[in-house]
């Protein structure tokens, strides 16, 4: 969404339209498959069903979601990363049965890149902290998650939910702990602390305060 002179210029999405959500990079490229439009608060809007390839189908607002338009030139196709299946395959091996259990483990309480690049600024990684905390031990946030960390399109069909719900807790862990160590490192740097997290939902409010 964009202003000239003042005229606030939207975004029309179509069907067929290949985008990104900026904040869920890890959905890969998704295409839109279907647009309906809805008054939201007495204003029209789209609402689009749009299938991602490593999310699946995800329903929108389009004035909400922080959603990219992509050239269908520029789209590389994106195959779901399955970062279990050779995990899987040593544990068959009774002698590397222990190696595979780290590795599982080192899989299901991994930050996303985005948020640990050294080579990106300490704003960015902080955003991109936030940003992961969209997930909670819900149902749909639960799978959302799975997806996003092991790169299952049906992690249900290799953890039950018990299972899950254990990694997903350990995880919410390390998630804190980072973002302690990113705003404790945005404080030492002189940055405003306080204006990076001010739209921040309220988890993150909690995890700055104890950082103090």
């Amino acid at each position: 969404m964009s202003s000239n002179n003042g005229v606030e210029r939207r975004t029309i999405f179509e069907f067929g339209d290949h985008v990104r959500h900026g904040g869920c990079p890890e959905w890969g490229t998704g295409v839109v498959t279907r647009v309906e439009n809805v008054p939201v608060k007495g204003k029209p809007t789209q609402r689009l069903s749009i299938r991602f390839s490593n999310a699946g189908l995800k329903t929108l607002n389009a004035d909400v979601a922080d959603l990219e338009q992509v050239q269908p030139e520029a789209v590389v196709e994106e195959a779901p990363v399955d970062r279990i299946a050779g995990i899987d395959r040593i544990a068959e091996d009774e002698l590397l049965a222990p190696l595979a259990t780290r590795k599982l483990m080192e899989v299901m309480l991994a930050i996303p890149e985005p948020c640990r690049d050294p080579f990106t600024t300490l704003e960015s990684r902080i955003k991109s902290t936030v940003g992961l905390y969209r997930f909670d031990g819900g149902g749909r946030g639960l799978v959302d998650w799975a997806v996003a960390q092991t790169g299952l399109s049906d992690p249900l069909s290799r953890f039950n939910r018990h299972e899950l719900e254990e990694h997903f807790s350990r995880w919410t862990g390390e998630r804190e702990a980072h973002l302690q160590k990113l705003l404790r490192e945005a404080r030492e740097a002189g940055l405003n602390v306080e204006g990076l997290l001010a739209d921040a939902p309220a988890p993150v409010a909690a995890a700055a305060r104890r950082a103090r």
